[in-house]
């Protein structure tokens, strides 16, 4: 393994290819303070990781390490109204997200508090009927269910309306969000949100299952030192919930996040979770969890039950300790993540073709909307549209005279800033979300101002010469190197995912070779390099890109790609999952 040389000018997909570099010395003393090879050592120092931190990386996950949660703004009067409602009996309500971090959340909150005696009332908005968030009737059926304290997840800091209702019905509410807040807060009786203007703690990006595993465990304190009795988790045994959420929700894994979600797997590998152990085996998974098993084997289908079927059914599958409905959710999530799917390939298509037709390579955001996509989809076509283009982009979904979009950004381009400041100059009827992902209603005839407004904000804050898109590498692998060993070795420096990417190589001069189409536009081939090496590799939906037409051509390119480690009929196996593609060097 090296650092490699001069990058190719631009690969298949527009992008500069940069090598991070790495001091000899500093490899040589992680190697010598730490043990590892001189491959995981060389990938630290090229991540900033130097020697006098390497082995506090290495070892992350610590109880100590996680956050108090009483440096958030609101927590500790939370976690006061709560424990109290537990102590008299109180009835609570929680209102939670149709997404896997709303979902994590409420079910960490069922879980926990129908252990300390509380069996509470939980509404999962759907997201076709009723939309996003806290609506003034959804508390109107709390209020008359006798709810006397309601909790919202994962939303609540912009519902003006419906928390200035519950206000005005005597109804205490408990906000647990991570979604930018306004300069102005909603009436509540607290509102846990390090993203609020006035909130100090630092920890802007813990997702709203982060909040309220923070919540959980300092509940269960508080229930302690009142002497309350029962049998409730273990606050580490949820940790699994708040790492789903976390990784799901695109936070970046470093700092607590990335504590939380190291911990979060080693909970998640000892099956204490009936639904999550469901799952797991209707996907076939066999190997011990990693952060992407999250985003991309369970995370779907959670989420495909707030995007095509019941939301009520993603929470269900994770607060349930009935082994034999756990199976029966999984099996019917499984079925719905195929309908998903379907859907999202057919709006995807359209929403493709309109964007190409639109000069999306040339544009600030690209912006399309189509008449019958389904909303539950848009998301999921809006982060493919920037995979795609390399840039934010919004899909909308025509009802009659209303659209209801998502937008998705990329590191660096703040994306839910300029929806909410849509919202507020009257484009948008509502709006929220975070500098990676939002979501918004409006009427249909302001879709052209909305577009240009969204343009001209994220131009506004672009440096007047925006660099090309990069792709970082980590080395120059041989063909033969990525293997089972040096796989497994790299997972010490995880969990991965954004803020702390996959390792990625490039592969010199390589042969794509048996290259053919699978799956969902997938495209399956064996790289063999002067090294003799093989490896199974696979360029996920690229068979109608540059990429993938490159690899089926099969003659030599140059290969950048991750090594993954999977387990197939109890064997192990190495394989390259591939980012990119340029034309050889020489």
């Amino acid at each position: 393994m090296n650092a490699g040389p001069a990058a190719p000018k631009r690969s298949l997909s527009g992008r500069v290819w940069q090598y991070r570099t790495a001091d000899d010395q500093a490899v040589e003393a992680v190697v010598r303070t730490t043990g590892v090879s001189d491959g995981l050592a060389r990938f630290l120092v090229g991540r900033g990781i130097g020697p006098d931190q390497a082995d506090e990386w290495l070892h992350a996950g610590a109880a100590r390490e996680l956050p108090d949660g009483s440096a958030i703004l609101d927590l500790d009067q939370a976690v006061a109204l709560l424990a109290d409602a537990v102590v008299l009996k109180r009835r609570i309500g929680i209102l939670g997200d149709y997404d896997v971090d709303g979902a994590a959340s409420t079910a960490q909150l069922v879980r926990f508090l129908r252990a300390a005696g509380a069996e509470p009332v939980v509404h999962i908005p759907d997201r076709v009927t009723e939309g996003y968030g806290p609506s003034t009737s959804a508390i109107d059926r709390f209020h008359a269910a006798g709810v006397c304290l309601v909790v919202t997840v994962d939303c609540g800091v912009t519902a003006f309306e419906p928390l200035g209702h519950a206000a005005g019905l005597g109804l205490p509410v408990i906000v647990v969000d991570h979604h930018v807040a306004e300069a102005e807060l909603p009436a509540a009786a607290a509102i846990v949100n390090p993203n609020r203007a006035d909130d100090r703690s630092g920890l802007g990006t813990l997702t709203s299952s982060a909040l309220t595993w923070l919540l959980v465990r300092a509940l269960h304190r508080e229930l302690g030192r009142r002497g309350l009795r029962y049998t409730a988790p273990d606050p580490e045994s949820l940790l699994d919930l708040a790492a789903l959420g976390t990784v799901c929700d695109l936070a970046p894994l470093n700092g607590a996040n990335r504590v939380l979600a190291r911990r979060g797997l080693r909970a998640l590998a000892q099956g204490g979770n009936p639904g999550l152990r469901a799952m797991a085996a209707e996907a076939g998974l066999e190997e011990a969890p990693q952060a992407w098993h999250l985003g991309f084997v369970y995370g779907p289908r959670i989420n495909a039950a707030g995007r095509v079927g019941d939301p009520r059914l993603g929470l269900r599958v994770l607060e349930t300790d009935d082994v034999a409905e756990a199976g029966r959710v999984a099996r019917e999530l499984e079925l719905l993540n195929r309908r998903r799917q379907s859907l999202e390939a057919q709006v995807h298509a359209d929403a493709l073709a309109r964007a190409e037709a639109a000069g999306g390579n040339s544009q600030a955001v690209v912006v399309v909307a189509g008449e019958g996509w389904h909303v539950g989809v848009i998301g999921i076509v809006a982060s493919r549209l920037v995979d795609r283009f390399r840039r934010p982009a919004v899909v909308c979904a025509r009802e009659g005279g209303g659209i209801r979009g998502s937008a998705r950004s990329l590191d660096g381009i703040d994306i839910g800033g300029p929806v909410i400041r849509a919202r507020q100059a009257g484009l948008l009827e509502a709006g929220g979300g975070h500098p990676m992902a939002a979501g918004f209603s409006g009427r249909a005839d302001r879709f052209e101002a909305l577009a240009s407004f969204l343009t001209a904000e994220v131009n506004a804050a672009r440096p007047s010469r925006a660099a090309p898109s990069t792709l970082m590498l980590d080395g120059v692998l041989a063909v033969s190197g990525a293997s089972v060993a040096l796989g497994t070795e790299l997972e010490r420096a995880g969990p991965f995912g954004v803020g702390n990417p996959l390792p990625c190589y490039a592969f010199h001069r390589v042969f794509p070779v048996h290259a053919r189409v699978v799956g969902a536009n997938h495209v399956s081939c064996l790289l063999a390099d002067d090294t003799r090496g093989r490896i199974k590799a696979i360029a996920f939906r690229s068979a109608d890109s540059p990429i993938g037409g490159a690899l089926m051509r099969g003659r030599p390119v140059d290969i950048a790609g991750q090594i993954q480690v999977s387990t197939w009929r109890g064997r192990q196996r190495a394989e390259v999952h591939i980012q990119d593609v340029a034309a050889c060097r020489s």
